[in-house]
């Protein structure tokens, strides 16, 4: 079957939406890597150096999201202007999603309340005793200056080690979750590709929106 110049372009920008949603997907892996760590670190260098790649790739991911979800809803408009799919289908599919999403939202809240009942999961940071005693004598004789300007800048690396870890978990928590426990959109004999596409854009809606 000879493809039109509709159906051409309408692949191609399917191929790109799977290929900015794999890019997403990359940067958000990086960020819960990051994080993991992150929490685990004692080295003052070691949780602002994480902090700060968090934040970076947050952005990013920001950005391409905006842009990923715009191409969704062309490529959807589209496939259902061309009416290749069937719509029972895919609202049968959007029920099924909706419950499933409900339980592992409901799963994840309650993994987080007991994890936070057993530690604390704000981050504090402790310079290298050595450099914090030796700089706070040196800049204290006379002045009394010195305690107050070191524990200022630890203070700011504590708030934004902290903030990374926060914005890591509006933007990035929802979406590794939905992401590792959602079901795949799997290809059927019995339906059209488009419908199948569908249930993609459905199901990535649910995830990067």
């Amino acid at each position: 079957m000879v493809e039109t110049t509709i159906e051409k372009k309408l692949n191609d920008d399917i191929l790109e939406k799977n290929t900015l949603r794999n890019e997403i997907e990359g940067y958000a892996r990086s960020v819960s890597q990051w994080r993991d760590k992150l929490v685990n670190l004692k080295s003052f260098q070691g949780q602002t150096k994480y902090a700060d790649s968090i934040k970076r790739y947050v952005t990013k991911i920001e950005g391409l999201r905006v842009e990923f979800n715009q191409l969704n809803e062309e490529v959807e408009k589209n496939i259902r202007e061309m009416g290749k799919f069937s719509d029972a289908d895919v609202k049968a599919f959007s029920s099924e999603l909706e419950k499933e999403i409900s339980g592992i939202i409901e799963a994840d809240k309650e993994s987080k309340q007991k994890s936070a009942s057993k530690k604390n999961t704000k981050v504090i940071i402790k310079p290298a005793k050595s450099n914090a005693k030796s700089k706070a004598k040196a800049k204290s004789k006379g002045t009394g200056k010195g305690v107050g300007s070191l524990q200022q800048k630890v203070d700011t690396a504590v708030g934004r080690v902290n903030e990374g870890l926060e914005e890591a978990e509006r933007i990035a928590g929802k979406m590794i979750v939905l992401n590792r426990d959602l079901k795949k959109v799997n290809g059927s004999a019995s339906e059209d590709l488009y419908t199948q596409e569908l249930k993609r854009i459905a199901r990535e809606k649910a995830i990067y929106s």
